[in-house]
């Protein structure tokens, strides 16, 4: 008859405690990189916005500023070019 060695009890709960505990850290480590990566992505996309908007600036100093910019620029506050008509809604509906 062969005598089998058994591990201690306290033992065995240990490494099952041990086990929890790394399968936890895993699944909290996991969602962390989950929302660092979406951040990242957002901030992807705010990176790629602000570079449009800077290249249509570098553009525009590089170029100088055109006529129909400025004319557009005029208009929106209110002026007009000589021999313009303006047309205005009368029924105060926009």
């Amino acid at each position: 008859m062969k005598r089998r060695l058994r591990t201690p009890r306290a033992i065995r709960i240990g490494i099952a405690c041990l086990a929890v505990f790394f399968a936890v850290s895993l699944i909290h480590l996991q969602s962390q990189i989950r929302d660092r990566q979406a951040k990242l992505d957002e901030l992807n996309a705010q990176f790629e916005e602000q570079q449009a908007v800077n290249d249509a600036l570098r553009d525009q100093v590089e170029n100088g500023v055109s006529d129909e910019y400025i004319a557009s620029i005029a208009r929106e506050h209110g002026y007009v070019m000589p021999n313009e008509r303006v047309f205005r809604n009368a029924s105060n509906q926009q």
